[in-house]
């Protein structure tokens, strides 16, 4: 039977042996300092040393944006309201100005509180008169029955549009419709070498004016 403890490490591992005294020694020498009142320190470990030469680069310094500026709304100031009357401390009132409701104007001028009148023309509208016929000329105003349709025996009428001049004469004549060319050939000459008007007037002043004629074309037995 072999023997436990360190022979027995001795045998299988010789450095086993000799850690074992190391550490028996060890234990030995610091019981005897701890006799001799002397406590070991451990050793100091090493303290990082800053060189101060070095620069310093602090950190970088991020740009703000800035904040857009909202637009500030303008402040309305109502303009004081004219006083009328008393002017005295006590009746003087401050607020949006007021306008009166009558008259039909409709400009603001002059200041607050004015309304300017309408303008009135002093010139009077002018007056017209129409063109009518002469009562002495009413048998001239039938032209001569056209010989080709009086013997077919067509009837019809004409209308035309004449332009009466200020001495009462027919000027120019437009045809508006005719029942048959004949017609209104007829109407045209008849208009103007027979026809005579009382001319139209402007405040009493003859003018030339255009009217509208009718002339009928009808067979009589």
């Amino acid at each position: 039977m072999q023997a436990d403890g360190f022979l027995n490490q001795k045998q299988r591992h010789p450095l086993a042996l000799t850690a074992a005294i190391a550490i028996n020694l060890s234990a030995v020498t610091a019981v005897m300092l701890a006799k001799n009142g002397y406590i070991p320190l451990p050793k100091p470990t090493g303290i990082p040393v800053i060189n101060l030469t070095d620069p310093i680069i602090p950190d970088p310094i991020q740009p703000q944006t800035p904040k857009a500026k909202q637009p500030q709304r303008p402040i309305y100031t109502p303009p004081p309201k004219a006083p009328t009357g008393d002017t005295s401390e006590s009746t003087k009132v401050s607020g949006t100005a007021e306008f009166p409701a009558t008259g039909a104007g409709t400009g603001i001028e002059g200041g607050e509180g004015t309304i300017t009148p309408p303008k009135v023309d002093p010139t009077p509208a002018p007056i017209f008169t129409d063109p009518v016929p002469l009562a002495s000329a009413a048998r001239e105003f039938q032209p001569p029955y056209p010989s080709q349709l009086l013997r077919t025996g067509v009837e019809g009428k004409a209308v035309v549009r004449v332009l009466i001049g200020a001495d009462g004469r027919v000027k120019q004549v437009a045809i508006i419709s005719a029942d048959d060319p004949l017609f209104a050939d007829a109407t045209e000459r008849q208009a103007l070498r027979r026809w005579r008007f009382k001319p139209a007037t402007r405040d009493g002043v003859a003018i030339e004016t255009w009217k509208q004629m009718t002339v009928r074309f009808q067979i009589t037995a």
